[in-house]
């Protein structure tokens, strides 16, 4: 059938194929929502390809116009069976992100960025706690992410959700040559640090 359509349009359709069936679905998220201080609420979702040019605006906003994950890296790991992206919504606009490989005993944060309009409202702390949740109910007991060393604030950040200082990995990062921290979390404790998610 869609070789006729095409002998009849002139047109080549473009398919979809997915090899595997992700690992994770709508129902591992623990909720779907998230209140800002002000009251309104976010929406939260498993990113897929219609989300690819909302995570590259998200990404702009927050490195001076410029995307360290382009297109191409972003649409790769959306096709993978063992990568997921929680993206969250605000009024239709694109706010935050997180992205996370999912290895053999561990969940790792590849990225997370919030745009500055919404920092500093537990965002992106919720999106670390979801996707650790998602993690845990994957049999995953820890989940790893690096920073860079200058940035104090994230380090705090993390420290206060539960992640422990791990070694320093030198020259990783491409750009400027920054060395970064390696930081770990125990997702069998996550349970004490609950008190940052709004369970409803």
């Amino acid at each position: 059938m869609r070789k006729f359509k095409e002998w009849i349009t002139g047109k080549k359709e473009e398919v979809e194929y997915v090899l595997f069936q992700p690992m994770v679905d709508e129902s591992m998220l623990l909720q779907k929502s998230y209140r800002l201080k002000n009251g309104e609420v976010t929406e939260v979702f498993f990113a897929t390809n219609a989300d690819l040019e909302a995570i590259i605006q998200i990404q702009e906003a927050c490195y001076d116009g410029k995307a360290p994950w382009g297109r191409i890296a972003v649409h790769s790991e959306l096709r993978k069976r063992t990568s997921f992206f929680l993206i969250s919504y605000h009024v239709g606009l694109p706010i935050a992100f997180i992205g996370v490989s999912l290895r053999p005993e561990s969940v790792h944060v590849t990225n997370i960025a919030t745009i500055p309009a919404y920092q500093k409202q537990g965002l992106a702390t919720f999106l670390i706690l979801m996707a650790a949740d998602i993690g845990r109910k994957l049999q995953r007991v820890v989940m790893t992410l690096e920073v860079r060393m200058s940035n104090e604030g994230a380090k705090r950040l993390y420290r206060k959700i539960g992640f422990q200082d791990g070694k320093i990995k030198k020259n990783y990062y491409h750009n400027n040559g920054e060395d970064a921290l390696d930081m770990r979390m125990n997702l069998n404790k996550m349970d004490e640090y609950n008190e940052y998610q709004q369970i409803k």
